[in-house]
């Protein structure tokens, strides 16, 4: 911690500055008690400023603590931090930190590396929205990021009711339908009927010239 602000800095009040509201103040602090721009700060610190290999989720003091000084703007003395992390990596079989920026480095002064073991960079060493989605975030059509389980925002204007069914309109339909129906129904009749009083005239017809042909053979007169 810096001399310049270390009495400035309360491990409870940083705690109050950046947790949510469900957070408890003692104990033990996950990153998903964090909110949400304080949670994206200490992904950061813990894949890239300070990166470590293990306890990803959890948020220690010193974490605490750069989140503080970003969030109240004093000053940071990095060239001892990241001194400080190197140093760690002096352990037996302890990670490389800041691997990809220490390889940018050798590569800018043409240091060989051929010989050298290395691990190819894959899709999800990238930063990027898949990992704020990680934390349990969803982006609104608005664009802003929300809690998977939040509820959406109510919208303050007076909801309009929902449409009315109208039962008249409904019935006329109905009733036109049952009309339509009819109709098709009595022409069809209609034809059938016209078909049959056709056939009837028809023989009607012959029967009178059967009629008319036998009171001439029999020189019958004419009915009154």
């Amino acid at each position: 911690m810096n001399d310049d602000w270390k009495f400035d800095y309360s491990s409870h009040d940083a705690r109050r500055m950046v947790c949510n509201d469900q957070a408890e103040m003692i104990g033990r602090l996950l990153a998903g008690s964090l909110t949400f721009d304080c949670r994206i700060m200490h992904y950061i610190i813990v894949r890239i400023l300070l990166p470590r290999s293990s306890n990803l989720a959890q948020a220690f003091e010193e974490d605490l603590i750069l989140t503080w000084a970003f969030l109240t703007g004093h000053q940071i003395d990095w060239a001892h931090l990241v001194r400080y992390r190197m140093h760690k990596a002096l352990r037996a079989n302890a990670p490389l930190p800041y691997s990809q920026l220490v390889t940018h480095f050798l590569c800018y002064f043409q240091i060989p590396l051929d010989d050298e073991p290395f691990v190819q960079v894959k899709r999800y060493f990238a930063i990027g929205a898949g990992a704020v989605t990680s934390f349990g975030y969803h982006k609104d059509r608005d664009g802003q990021w929300l809690k998977k389980d939040a509820l959406p925002p109510q919208d303050e204007r007076t909801p309009s009711p929902p449409p009315q069914r109208d039962d008249s309109s409904a019935l006329m339909n109905e009733v036109l339908s049952e009309l339509r129906g009819l109709r098709t129904y009595v022409g069809e009749r209609c034809d059938s009927l016209d078909g049959r009083f056709e056939g009837m005239d028809t023989r009607i017809t012959q029967l009178e010239e059967d009629v008319g042909y036998l009171r001439r053979c029999f020189d019958l007169p004419p009915p009154s």
